[in-house]
């Protein structure tokens, strides 16, 4: 398993060309859109479908700054593409003047009003009350929601970024693991493919318009949309300053490093593992795989204990996470036990409304031990479903495992699992799930592109 990938998608930044190359990486279904997931929220009120999607995700595709993945899922591998501000905000217009009569129209008046007053040119643009907030797009999908959001457009809308405010999102770009350039796109593709250990892609992959939009504009233009990004400048900036610091080699040197991961990662056990319950493993203990909507799961049973052997590198420190969607008796989860090559493991319980139970133990080091784990699940009983024409004798209903490096994961930073549900539901009523756009089209004055 590869660390998962999470691509923070800000808007016209070659996002599309990337998307592309990454969905190839993973399997359709173990990659989870932020975008989707916001589309289906009024099917999925209890968000089963979207912790599913989200926790048997490999790949995960956020064009919105929903979360701090990586403090949430552990073990991720983050990536994000930058632009020149001012070029990135110019394409966004040019994108908004492009806007065809059908798209308006199936939307409220304010489309086609914003429309019009793009079409005026770039300067009416930027002139909107909105476009401050809607032109520092990287600071605000590094905001991840409130209460950073509200500090944020406060910020954009006059008031300088205090310290806090802009050491905080510099700090998440940071943290963010291969951060590229439009203008660079293929040495940052030769080093994310490098960090995935993935096959590189065939050929060169296509960048549109990666140059800066300078030479087109007019001074006052110039200077009303350096004012309209002035927080991104910063961000993108500091962002250069540190990937020169920390140049890693040239193109033929990541090349190799990319085949030599590459080799690694056929030959070599796995740093970590996500047991999807939809796919086939080796054990015993556990009946057939039930789906609903992008749940995906296995009940134990018809014994109290199910058994898996996973190959894992077993070298250092790991840590178990497993979730519980379902149970008959509280008994089976209140005691239950997971034991791992024969030795129980010190487990810690909690439970995420409204059904998920989670279970996490931290493994050991083994060095010099063959890399697998025989892992028992143990849940006390067994039981017959309500359903008297079922005959089978049920355990626990498990949706997923994960075991990785114990260093990559935070314990219980799956609470965090509330937080992007209610983000999600409150961006499914903002413009397209765009919270940027929801705030350009509110500023919207009464009469502008009337």
């Amino acid at each position: 398993m590869l660390p998962r990938i999470v691509f923070h998608h800000v808007h016209k930044c070659a996002g599309t060309t990337l998307l592309k190359f990454l969905q190839g990486t993973t399997a359709h279904e173990r990659a989870a859109h932020v975008e989707e997931l916001v589309a289906g929220q009024e099917g999925d009120p209890n968000g089963t479908n979207t912790r599913a999607a989200i926790l048997r995700a490999e790949f995960l595709h956020d064009p919105y700054g929903v979360h701090d993945w990586k403090g949430l899922l552990g073990n991720t591998l983050d990536a994000i593409v930058l632009r020149d501000p001012v070029a990135r905000l110019h394409s966004e217009w040019r994108m908004i003047t492009r806007w065809d009569d059908a798209l308006v129209a199936s939307r409220d008046d304010r489309y086609r009003r914003l429309r019009a007053v793009a079409r005026a040119g770039f300067a009416p643009f930027l002139a909107l009350p909105g476009a401050a907030v809607f032109g520092n797009a990287v600071a605000h999908h590094l905001a991840f929601g409130e209460p950073v959001l509200g500090e944020l457009h406060t910020a954009c809308r006059g008031a300088d970024p205090g310290s806090v405010l802009f050491n905080l999102l510099e700090a998440r770009l940071a943290a963010i693991d291969v951060v590229g350039f439009v203008e660079e796109f293929d040495d940052f593709l030769a080093e994310l493919v490098a960090k995935l250990g993935c096959s590189p892609p065939r050929g060169s992959l296509q960048v549109h318009n990666k140059f800066a939009a300078s030479d087109s504009l007019t001074a006052d233009e110039q200077r009303l949309a350096e004012s309209c990004t002035a927080i991104d400048r910063r961000l993108v900036a500091s962002a250069r300053a540190k990937a020169a610091s920390r140049r890693r080699g040239d193109r033929q040197t990541l090349d190799a490093e990319a085949c030599k991961s590459y080799e690694a990662r056929i030959l070599e056990p796995p740093a970590a593992v996500l047991v999807d319950m939809g796919e086939g493993f080796l054990g015993t203990g556990w009946h057939p795989c039930e789906i609903n909507g992008r749940k995906r799961a296995r009940w134990t049973g018809p014994g109290p204990v199910a058994c898996l052997t996973i190959r894992i590198d077993c070298s250092k420190a790991l840590r178990l996470r497993l979730r519980v969607g379902n149970h008959l008796r509280s008994a089976q989860v209140d005691g239950l036990r997971i034991v791992v090559d024969g030795t129980p493991c010190r487990v810690d319980h909690w439970v995420l409304p409204p059904f998920d139970h989670f279970f996490e133990a931290a493994i050991p080091a083994a060095p010099g031990t063959p890399p697998l784990l025989h892992v028992e699940i143990d849940c006390v009983e067994t039981l017959p479903p309500p359903n008297a024409a079922d005959s089978r004798l049920l355990g626990v209903e498990i949706e997923e495992i994960e075991i990785g490096p114990a260093d990559r994961y935070a314990p219980r930073s799956l609470t965090g699992l509330a937080l992007v549900s209610d983000e999600l539901a409150a961006l499914a009523r903002t413009a397209d799930g765009d919270r940027r756009m929801q705030c350009l089209l509110d500023a919207l004055p009464a009469g502008a592109g009337a």
